[in-house]
């Protein structure tokens, strides 16, 4: 077989492709022959469906444009009608709203004239408050400087920002401080050779100057004496020897004391001391029990208990005492009473003091009202002829008490002083208290003079001054009653009057006390007891204290050593109210 070429191929391949493309095109046009020729036989129905299908086509087009027409005027006349509500709305708002106007016109018109009479109302309420405001930005002022020299304030409390001032009572000299020419200078003398208990020799073991060991006495010796005290813990035996008599034959023994009634007990010593401790010294039931054992050593332990039940039985043992200091207190011509202020268990209770210089008494209450004072039945039981000094105690001028009342005049210069700070433009309230110092000055010398009394034409001049001061301070006080303290100027004013004779006893006889300042020393001591105890634990422990404080304080009135009297109760023995009165005048 002869070898094609390439252009051989491809006509070859063109021959076969127009081959099989014609035969192809001869198929389709068969095909196209068949259908168009059952076409041609089906053309008549054809056309009447399409002209149907058309038609409806057309219908279905026109409904659709009609009624989008008929939505479109049915929205307009919608539109129109809204259009017709909404002007005939606003028409009527704006009728409304024009209403509205006038009336808020009106109510504005009568708005500005109550607020024209709301502000003048307002300037004379702000000139009320602004004039209250400066009375209490004064008030706060006057607080602020408030110390020990123009109130009650102790000056333990005085603020950190002011300067404590403890008032003193005594006239500045030109005496320098300490000790002054021709006084007898106090120290300890030398003891006589009789008085020593021990004597210690001084001696160097070494010379300071070469520390050789070679030493000799010269004789000369330079003495210097010490006064001390030793603590020794002693352990007693007490033996209760039994004993025979010879010409009855009894046997017999010493009686043993209450105190040695147990197998071991503590000594009157350590009772004592622990009574001092509470009682003089107001010290705690703990620190007592840390004391006792730091100044034993650590020997002595004792118990929180059994302090507690001492203080219990010494209170029972001085019944009879106290019983017997009662019936000398109602007996005295001028009778001093105050009473403070104790916590007992969280709640405010009462202390009580009636004495004089020579007793002291104290009485516990649960609380500060005229039921304590009948409990006393101290006040009840003075007559007209005895005085009662006291702080202004407005109970004691109930009609059913028939004493005489004295008022303390430490308390009214107090006062004045409050007054002369407060409003220092007050003139009379210095006045008045210069008076009545003067007055107590010149009383004090008359009385170390030996005389009786003021003559006829001081205590005159007296009542006069007094009179004319009070006077001003009512003038005064009228013409210019604005500042804080004047209403309690104007109170001082009437106490003043209403208590005039209450106020100047004393200067119509030199045996009634100027002031209460004796009762306010006895209490004192409670004060401490509660800053440093903080309170009692109930009723009992006040009374117990109280009981032990008045024998204690009526012993150390009369010279009588608290110690010595202490260890005479704890062994049942206390003195007697007879025994202290004859102590005082040995000493």
């Amino acid at each position: 077989m002869k070898d094609l070429t390439a252009k051989d191929l491809e006509k070859i391949f063109s021959k076969k492709q127009l081959s099989s493309y014609n035969r192809k095109l001869k198929t389709e046009y068969y095909i196209l022959k068949q259908k168009y020729d059952k076409a041609m036989e089906n053309k008549d129905s054809y056309v009447e469906k399409e002209i149907e299908r058309r038609e409806e086509e057309l219908l279905k087009e026109v409904k659709r444009e009609l009624k989008l027409e008929t939505l479109k005027a049915r929205m307009s006349l919608d539109m129109l009608y809204r259009t017709q509500k909404k002007k005939e709305k606003v028409e009527r708002e704006k009728n409304e709203l024009e209403i509205k106007v006038a009336t808020l016109e009106a109510q504005l018109e009568e708005l500005k004239q109550q607020y024209e009479k709301a502000i003048n109302e307002k300037d004379e309420t702000y000139l009320k408050e602004i004039s209250s405001l400066k009375k209490e930005i004064e008030k706060q002022n006057i607080i602020l400087n408030r110390n020990g020299t123009n109130s009650s304030i102790p000056t333990s409390q005085t603020p950190i920002n002011q300067k404590k001032v403890i008032p003193n009572s005594r006239k500045k000299t030109e005496k320098t401080k300490g000790g002054q020419i021709g006084h007898k200078k106090n120290k300890l003398e030398k003891f006589e050779e009789n008085e020593i208990t021990e004597k210690v020799y001084e001696k160097l073991e070494e010379c300071p100057y070469c520390h050789k060991h070679h030493l000799k006495e010269t004789g000369n010796v330079q003495y210097k004496d010490e006064l001390d005290y030793r603590i020794i813990t002693l352990k007693i035996r007490h033996c209760f020897v039994e004993q025979e008599c010879t010409d009855c034959g009894k046997r017999f023994r010493k009686e043993i004391p209450c105190h040695l009634k147990e197998e071991n007990q503590y000594g009157p010593n350590i009772q004592s001391t622990v009574l001092g401790l509470m009682n003089i010294g107001n010290v705690p039931i703990n620190k007592v029990k840390r004391i006792i054992s730091g100044l034993s050593m650590g020997e002595i332990d004792l118990s929180e208990g059994y302090i507690s039940k001492l203080q219990r039985r010494a209170s029972k043992n001085l019944e009879t005492f106290i019983e017997d200091l009662y019936n000398h207190i109602i007996m005295l011509k001028e009778v001093y009473w105050d009473d403070t202020v104790i916590m007992v268990n969280t709640k405010r209770s009462c202390m009580r003091f009636y004495g004089n210089e020579t007793y002291a008494l104290y009485k516990a209450h649960e609380k500060k009202n005229m039921k304590g004072l009948d409990q006393d039945n101290i006040l009840n039981c003075l007559t007209k002829e005895q005085y009662v000094v006291h702080d202004h105690n407005k109970v004691n001028y109930n009609p059913k008490y028939d004493f005489m009342n004295v008022e303390c005049n430490a308390h009214l210069t107090r006062n004045l002083e409050k007054v002369t700070v407060n409003i220092p433009e007050r003139t009379w309230a210095k006045l008045l208290k210069d008076h009545i110092e003067k007055y107590e000055d010149a009383r004090k010398e008359y009385m170390e003079a030996g005389k009786e009394g003021f003559s006829e034409e001081e205590i005159d001049e007296y009542f006069i001054k007094l009179n004319e001061y009070v006077l001003l301070g009512y003038e005064e006080n009228e013409k210019n009653s604005a500042p804080y303290y004047s209403s309690t100027e104007k109170a001082l004013l009437d106490r003043i009057v209403e208590y005039r004779d209450n106020y100047t006893y004393w200067v119509l006889d030199f045996g009634i006390a100027t002031t209460n300042n004796l009762s306010e020393r006895a209490l004192r001591g409670i004060k401490t007891k509660m800053k440093v105890s903080g309170q009692f634990q109930n009723i009992a422990s006040a009374e117990y204290y109280a009981a032990i404080r008045s024998y204690i304080e009526t012993c150390h009135r009369n010279g009588i050593n608290e110690i010595e009297a202490l260890q005479r109760l704890i062994t049942e023995n206390p003195y007697t109210i007879e025994e202290i009165l004859e102590q005082k005048k040995i000493s």
